[in-house]
């Protein structure tokens, strides 16, 4: 085993010893978690090929160092940046890369919102009598579903739509916060960045307006991000690649039933691009 990994390794090596990084121009950073050993992995995806370019170990500011420094001597031109919402990544990238533009990634957007809006059905539970408890049993799914993915029953007790109708009933700053989920991501679904602008500015009055204290922070944050956000709709740029490659690193490591060496699994993920799938026998 040991000899057949060195020589890949060997060849890995030789392969991924650079990157030719002049042709970048949109690129996408975001973390993988491998478990309580190695952690974090930052990885930087070109969103033209596909390709991983760079694997750094941790995560945050720290992770991006050598890529940032390769990224100067290619003198490569970018254009934007997808992330997340982590404030060293986002520093980052302002710090480094004052000329590109950065790309608040729109799927880790709604789940942050989502995660907020559960917070407030949880709040609601707990201050909730027994019977108003046992109509929010089981909401938790049916307030983050979209409504067209609701299921229908004869049984009303069965029926998703009747469900979350008679959770929202039960308490009006739940039921706002659900539907300003609702216009948050509809938002997304808007391709003209003047309605965009118009649609955003709104939420965010209204939520600062609401009077409930999920939706006001909500609205402190989306007003520092707004710039970012809308570039989203200048680029139609996303991180939706990584996690795609994110799962690619999981079927890796499941198959090899884990890897010893830190080097060796970096280039691994470095050839996942040249990895392609064909029916055999």
């Amino acid at each position: 085993w040991d000899t057949v990994k060195a020589i890949d390794k060997q060849h890995l090596q030789r392969q991924y010893k650079s990157f030719d990084l002049k042709a970048l121009r949109y690129i996408s950073i975001d973390e993988i978690y491998l478990g309580k050993k190695r952690k974090f992995l930052t990885l930087v995806v070109d969103l033209s090929s596909g390709r991983v370019i760079h694997v750094g170990q941790g995560k945050g500011k720290s992770a991006l160092k050598r890529f940032w420094g390769r990224l100067r001597r290619s003198k490569a031109r970018i254009e934007a940046v997808a992330t997340d919402m982590a404030s060293g990544y986002m520093a980052a990238v302002l710090e480094h890369l004052p000329e590109a533009e950065l790309v608040l990634d729109h799927f880790h957007l709604v789940k942050w919102f989502n995660d907020k809006l559960t917070t407030l059905r949880r709040q609601v539970y707990r201050q909730a009598e027994a019977q108003d408890k046992a109509v929010l049993k089981g909401s938790r799914w049916l307030l983050l579903k979209a409504p067209e993915h609701l299921k229908s029953h004869s049984d009303k007790k069965k029926d998703e739509r009747a469900r979350l109708d008679a959770a929202l009933r039960l308490n009006q700053p739940l039921a706002t916060a659900y539907y300003m989920k609702e216009r948050f991501r509809l938002l997304f679904q808007c391709h003209d960045p003047d309605r965009a602008l118009a649609e955003l500015t709104a939420w965010i009055e209204e939520a600062a307006a609401s009077g409930v204290r999920v939706l006001k922070d909500a609205a402190r944050k989306l007003l520092a991000w707004k710039p970012f956000i809308l570039n989203g709709h200048k680029h139609q740029i996303s991180t939706g690649l990584q996690e795609a490659i994110n799962g690619k690193i999981g079927t890796l490591q499941r198959n090899a039933r884990g890897y010893r060496d830190d080097e060796y699994l970096k280039l691994r993920i470095f050839d996942l691009h040249n990895k392609t799938y064909a029916l055999t026998g």
